[in-house]
């Protein structure tokens, strides 16, 4: 019976929840092994509480920690930091664990502790640390060095130092500091140039030197970092070469000798950086007497021309052609007796023509000056001169071949105008005298829209242009052209046998195919043979008619002279085999 009673009272004493820790706060000092309590709601209907005890598992420090920051009692933020000891009540002391003993390692091999490791410090690969007389060595990785010196990855006592740190083992006293580098092993470079400056701005093959050993900058794209490294700072070989040591200064060097240039005779304008070059010549100041001459290169170098000057280190854009002195001699002025007549302009345009393949008109541009155009021979383009005007916006049908001033000379060239094959252009040399230039065709008249490094004015200009001529006086009319015009009934004999043709019809037009025979107004057209037939479908005829039914009944020209073409006379009877019959 005593037994059993004793047994009792020892499992009521077992049962009774232990104290509470410290109540949890935010924002505390909290790192692993910290114990608090906290309060965790078991059903919010009912408001039924329950406090318990939690251990911190999170961090060495507080910084490191999650447990400052997350609450226990939130069963969320808990899982990652706290882990749960038990229901408790009441309170009880705060105990404080008894310290371990700092961990030993195996002694290092190496003569001594280095340096104490500083947070924040920048640490090159494979440095070394001391850190409580252990020493570390900083990860040889690229770029991982740059977290040693982090807070967070704090030798022995931080989660993830080990990503940054190697052990090396314990250590006693100090490193014996190495002697002063010794660089007798270098190449004598001779006397030092201007010492690397922080801020100045340093391009491929430029020297500098720092405590007397030379360095040169590498080519790019490392140039692009000689400004950014110091001389035997992390990653300077990538930008620097160290070329040997150096003392004293460099002596200067003598004036440049123009001799052994090529004479370019006198001097083309002087360079100046706000003007845009294209296959230019410059002259650039030499020795005070004599010049230097670049010319801009040919496309697509030019471009260059406009971004770097003459004599830049990077020989982009120009090209030096020797040395110069006093002005370029002007040039005579052209002969144009030899020179061949290219006769006078057509009519002017006129939109209610119905213009065809090779027509040509004239548009007035000024008072003395008109611009010829030619409707395309393609018998697709063609099509577009009854829709579109000379010089439209999309350059259908027309095709530029000419441009006329009063006194025969073609229109000054300019490279901000489309110039096509048989284009016609002015280089004027003096007041109403030019000479005349004719674009070539394909491929060589693909250089006529090249800009200036091809114009008729370069040393480039065979390339595109054919020297022609002037002109003067207007084209010659051609003779009225002669019109039938039928009877009201439109009959067409097959061989002996009338046949009448039909009205033209927009719902009879996938039915027509070469030589099909349909009347419009009081015309008769025939579909023509392939490939011309393919338009019969989508064209009527009094859009695209064949070139001997298109003209109107009164003439398109007027002739110019008294001396014209009589009419002929109208048939006396049906005619047979003809196109267009009574």
């Amino acid at each position: 019976m005593f037994e059993s009673i004793a047994l009792t009272s020892i499992l009521i004493v077992s049962t009774e929840a232990a104290g509470c820790y410290p109540v949890w706060t935010s924002g505390s000092a909290y790192s692993s092994c910290c114990l608090v309590s906290a309060t965790v709601v078991l059903d919010a209907t009912t408001g039924t509480t329950q406090t318990k005890n939690f251990k911190c598992t999170s961090g060495s420090q507080p910084s490191l920690s999650h447990c400052p920051k997350d609450d226990p009692s939130n069963s969320v933020q808990a899982a990652p930091a706290w882990s749960y000891q038990g229901e408790c009540s009441g309170s009880q002391p705060i105990i404080t664990p008894s310290p371990t003993s700092k961990p030993t390692y195996k002694a290092w091999t190496g003569a001594g502790c280095p340096k104490a490791r500083v947070a924040g410090a920048f640490y090159e690969p494979g440095e070394l640390a001391e850190v409580d007389g252990v020493a570390y060595k900083c990860s040889t990785a690229n770029f991982v060095n740059a977290w040693c010196g982090n807070s967070s990855y704090k030798p022995g006592d931080s989660l993830f130092w080990e990503e940054a740190w190697t052990l090396l083992g314990s250590c006693t006293d100090t490193i014996a500091p190495t002697g002063s580098p010794n660089y007798v092993s270098l190449t004598d470079a001779g006397g030092c140039p201007d010492a690397y400056a922080t801020g100045t701005t340093y391009e491929a093959g430029d020297k500098v030197s720092v405590g007397g050993i030379l360095y040169q900058c590498r080519s790019w794209p490392n140039s692009a970092w000689c400004s950014v490294v110091e001389p035997d700072g992390v990653f300077s070989e990538e930008a620097l070469t160290r070329l040997g040591n150096c003392g004293g200064t460099i002596s200067p060097t003598q004036a440049p000798v123009f001799s052994s240039l090529m004479d370019a005779g006198g001097c083309a304008p002087v360079y100046d950086s706000g003007t845009t070059y294209e296959a230019d010549k410059v002259s650039v100041g030499g020795n005070g007497v004599q010049s230097l001459t670049y010319q801009c290169k040919s496309f697509t170098d030019s471009g260059y021309c406009n971004q770097y000057e003459p004599g830049h280190w990077s020989k982009l854009g120009w090209k030096l052609v020797g040395y110069c002195e006093g002005a370029i001699s002007p040039t005579s002025a052209p002969a144009f007796s030899a020179l061949t007549d290219h006769n006078g302009c057509p009519d002017a345009y006129d939109a209610s023509t119905a213009y065809e393949a090779s027509d040509k008109v004239a548009i007035e541009s000024t008072t003395t000056h008109s611009v010829v155009y030619q409707c395309s021979g393609d018998v697709h383009q063609s099509r577009y001169c009854a829709q579109y005007e000379p010089g439209n916006d999309y350059n259908l049908g027309w095709k530029l071949i000419g441009e006329e001033t009063g006194d025969g000379c073609p229109k000054k060239y300019n490279t901000a105008t489309t110039y096509q094959e048989g284009s016609l252009v002015t280089v004027f040399i003096a007041s109403g005298q030019g000479v005349v230039y004719e674009c070539k065709n394909w491929p060589n008249g693909a250089y006529c829209n090249a800009a200036e490094n091809f114009s008729p004015e370069s040393d480039n200009a065979n390339m595109g242009w054919t020297l022609k001529g002037y002109c003067d006086g207007t084209i010659s009319p051609t003779a009225a052209p002669i019109v039938y015009a039928p009877a009201a009934k439109c009959r067409w004999y097959n061989g002996t046998q009338p046949i009448t043709i039909k009205f033209w019809a927009q719902a009879d037009l996938r039915t027509y195919t070469p030589g099909t025979r349909v009347r419009k107004h009081d015309r008769i057209y025939k579909c023509k043979g392939w490939p011309n037939g393919l338009w019969s479908p989508t064209t009527s005829p009094s859009v695209s008619p064949t070139k001997s039914e298109s003209k109107s009944q009164s003439p398109i020209k007027s002739p110019s002279k008294s001396s014209t073409v009589s009419p002929t006379k109208s048939p006396s009877k049906s005619p047979i085999g003809t196109e267009l019959l009574d």
